[in-house]
């Protein structure tokens, strides 16, 4: 399932990568594709192929995700993708 996630917040690229990185491995595992693009501070757009959506969803539920959201007033925005043949 292609998913685009709009995360928005407080923090900054850097704050956020720290996060990614702590994720990155697990990202790896349930996705067979993964982007980000950083509009600016607080603003992340993440586009993913998700291939286990439950581990994947499950990772927004992490201790150390609930954290980062706490700390940086930060919500995700999902979004369910379809692809389009033309």
């Amino acid at each position: 399932m292609n998913l685009c996630v709009v995360t928005k917040g407080t923090f900054t690229k850097d704050d956020y990568m720290k996060l990614y990185n702590y994720f990155k491995e697990d990202i790896a595992k349930y996705t067979d594709g993964f982007d980000m693009a950083f509009v600016n501070d607080g603003h992340v757009i993440s586009m993913a192929n998700v291939t286990d959506q439950d581990k994947f969803y499950a990772l927004f539920e992490d201790p150390k995700s609930k954290e980062f959201d706490a700390k940086f007033n930060s919500t995700d925005t999902v979004y369910t993708l379809e692809k389009q043949e033309y």
